[in-house]
């Protein structure tokens, strides 16, 4: 057990999957119950997000997503496709990881610095977007119209402020410039959480790294939100010390506002969907910036199409029926019309057909645990394993000629424990081959191999310190520490030297001499 931990500036490039991540929480939990040197910081930087005090009580579950080795000597190294791996996770590659919207920030930081320092292409669910909105003033809507979130007192945020101003940002669903799809429901979490908790706004973004410890002074307090007919709308009071924007906006030379905060992606048919959003702050940018487009509402009623405005209501016939023709034109997408109703793809593929329903998702699950038996690694599309799980699982089946599930996992269970076997008999061989090369005695060679000789002893517990994985030229310096180590060095000396004559004993020699006796 080490009694030192430090943190190298090493990468690892052993696969992911042959890292014994249980025997990596067992040296970390047990350093920490020892107080052992820089455990601590250990524990830090080998998982992304620890949700728990870092002491002795700490358990495994509150540690998540591992990306670094730890060495019998207490050197802490990250592992380059371990840090792949991670950042599949948080984007949630296989399932949506169990962590809050503060701990999944503090995840892409960690990992995100990771990436920069071995300056390696920064995935988008480490990026984040940049929603930049264009805006300009129209009169569809007024900040009146917007209801104030809990808890907000319009009065006191205006006191002393000789020219109050209020804006409405809208935002409608869409694509971006970037290209990423946004989802009816990603923008309706922004309102759900501006009408629950409110938030502030800036000139420009926050530093990332800077977040959770700088509070600059808010232009803009974003008081009230609204969803409807597609659209995102947000009610802001510009602050009484922001004089100089209040001006720019009036003149059209401040109009874009951008969302800073952290998308939850999916990809669907080779295309970026943000399907949630949990945002930290609508700030104000230059103009030109691209990103979705957006409007800044600043005077003006909601009209009819809005409030009915005496229109005659359209029974649901018509409105399928128009909605209908609206779709084959291409007018919406079946995507934007799920998302304005809030539909689930899980509910809306139960209500067809539960049925098919039901297999796709037993096979995924499936699919689930024999990447899990093996130990497979790397991203996969939750879409595109619903739409090709059945079809692949069956594939599964008769490759290994077995049915059933538990036939299936307990196939992959078997494959992974002879792998294991495999592995660590490749290991040995190489090994034993090298040792035998450099040994020159035959003797030697043939009880090195015996536990219950000397040199078998010693050797057997030497060569526990060869982990499987390591290189030829790892294998050669332990060999070389072995075989130069003074007690080994005597053992094997003493199978050179000759036995000395026997000196007593009761061994009789046999001659043909024979001894006559004569009387003088």
């Amino acid at each position: 057990m080490p009694k030192r931990f430090e943190v190298s500036k090493s990468v690892s490039n052993t696969a992911w999957g042959d890292v014994d991540k249980g025997r990596i929480w067992q040296v970390l939990k047990q350093a920490l119950q020892e107080g052992a040197t820089g455990a601590v910081q250990a524990v830090r930087e080998v998982y992304a997000v620890v949700k728990a005090e870092i002491n002795k009580d700490l358990t495994q579950a509150d540690c998540w997503s591992p990306h670094h080795e730890v060495r019998d000597d207490g050197t802490v190294i990250l592992n380059r496709s371990g840090l792949i791996a991670a950042a599949a996770a948080l984007s949630g590659a296989r399932s949506e990881p169990d962590l809050s919207p503060e701990q999944k920030a503090e995840a892409r930081r960690h990992l995100l610095r990771h990436y920069r320092e071995l300056e390696m292409p920064i995935p988008d669910s480490l990026s984040g977007e940049m929603s930049v909105l264009e805006a300009r003033v129209t009169g569809e809507i007024k900040p009146g119209d917007i209801p104030l979130a809990p808890g907000v007192d319009l009065e006191t945020l205006k006191t002393g402020d000789p020219d109050p101003m209020e804006v409405v940002v809208e935002i409608p669903a869409g694509r971006s410039t970037r290209g990423w799809n946004y989802r009816g429901e990603s923008l309706q979490d922004i309102v759900n959480y501006v009408n629950q908790n409110t938030l502030s706004g800036f000139l420009g973004h926050q530093d990332p790294e800077k977040v959770e410890r700088e509070f600059p002074t808010p232009v803009t307090h974003w008081v009230g939100a609204l969803w409807r007919d597609g659209k995102a709308y947000f009610r802001g009071v510009v602050d009484k010390v922001a004089g100089d924007l209040k001006r720019w906006i009036r003149a059209g030379r401040v109009k874009q506002v951008s969302i800073f905060g952290i998308p939850r992606l999916q990809t669907a048919g080779g295309e970026t969907e943000v399907v949630g959003y949990h945002p930290l702050s609508i700030d104000w940018t230059p103009l030109d910036r691209s990103g979705m487009p957006t409007r800044v509402v600043a005077v003006g009623e909601i009209d009819s199409t809005f409030s009915g405005g005496g229109q005659k209501a359209m029974t649901w016939k018509e409105l399928v029926a128009q909605l209908k023709a609206m779709l084959t034109s291409k007018e919406v997408t079946l995507g934007q019309v799920a998302g304005e109703m809030g539909w689930k793809a899980r509910e809306v593929a139960g209500e067809l057909d539960a049925k098919w329903l039901q297999e796709v998702t037993g096979a995924v699950e499936t699919l689930g645990k024999v990447r899990e038996a093996l130990g497979v690694t790397g991203e996969m599309d939750v879409v595109k394993a619903a739409q090709d799980g059945a079809a692949a699982l069956k594939k599964v089946r008769e490759a290994l000629k077995v049915s059933g599930e538990m036939d299936v996992v307990k196939v992959a269970q078997d494959a992974a424990r002879a792998l294991e076997a495999q592995k660590a008999a490749e290991h040995d061989k190489a090994v034993g081959e090298m040792l035998a090369a450099k040994l020159t005695s035959e003797a030697v060679k043939k009880d090195i191999s015996s536990p219950e000789t000397q040199i078998g002893k010693l050797w057997a517990y030497h060569k526990t310190r060869i982990q499987p994985g390591a290189t030829g030229e790892q294998i050669a310096g332990e060999l070389d520490a072995f075989l130069g180590d003074k007690v080994v060095k005597a053992v094997i000396d003493a199978y050179h030297t000759d036995k000395p004559a026997i000196i007593g004993g009761t061994s009789e020699v046999k001659t043909t001499l024979r001894v006559k006796r004569e009387q003088i």
